[in-house]
């Protein structure tokens, strides 16, 4: 096999072997078993063809932040395409109060079951990602909470969560952010 970097601009994966290597880099849980590169799940609406390679690229950090992170930390989103399946809620103080609803559920779940003796509660509402189901939008939310045991500085919290169908809270997961 080459030593060229088949996802740079100057060596695009035509053959079978550079295209087997482009689908081992793509996590198949995220593409549903597809197994060959659709420009067309990939590109984002308006997008260039002739920028394909910067998407490949883009991709291949796009998931593996969202396998190392659990979809939590996602620094890289390739726009507005059918595989961009986590998306950055950038705007999401339009629903800060449901957002926080659910982080604070979460947060007493976390205290009523957690064993140690440590109590929590949310002081701010960092980051939150989703992504769309059939049935909601699913949000990755990072949190600071208060210790409130030891009232010691804000801690990192992360969780996922969502309303159901009925409106109620469901808590997918609650964790400390290590």
């Amino acid at each position: 096999m080459s030593d060229i970097n088949p996802f740079s601009p100057e060596k695009k994966p035509n053959s079978a072997e550079e295209q087997s290597l482009w689908n081992r880099h793509l996590p198949r849980k995220y593409l549903k078993g597809e197994v060959m590169w659709n420009d067309d799940d990939f590109m984002p609406k308006d997008a260039k063809k002739e920028y394909i390679d910067v998407f490949r690229a883009s991709y291949v950090l796009y998931f593996r932040q969202i396998c190392e992170s659990d979809g939590f930390d996602v620094d890289i989103y390739p726009g507005d395409a059918k595989a961009a399946i986590y998306t950055p809620y950038l705007e999401f103080e339009k629903e800060a109060d449901m957002l926080m609803e659910l982080s604070k559920h979460a947060i007493d779940d976390y205290n009523n079951v957690e064993t140690n003796v440590h109590k929590y509660k949310v002081s701010s509402i960092e980051k939150v990602n989703y992504i769309s189901t059939e049935s909601c939008r699913e949000y990755f939310i990072t949190i600071k909470v208060d210790n409130l045991t030891l009232r010691t500085p804000l801690q990192t919290f992360q969780i996922h969560a969502y309303k159901g169908p009925h409106g109620e809270n469901v808590v997918v997961l609650c964790r400390r952010k290590t």
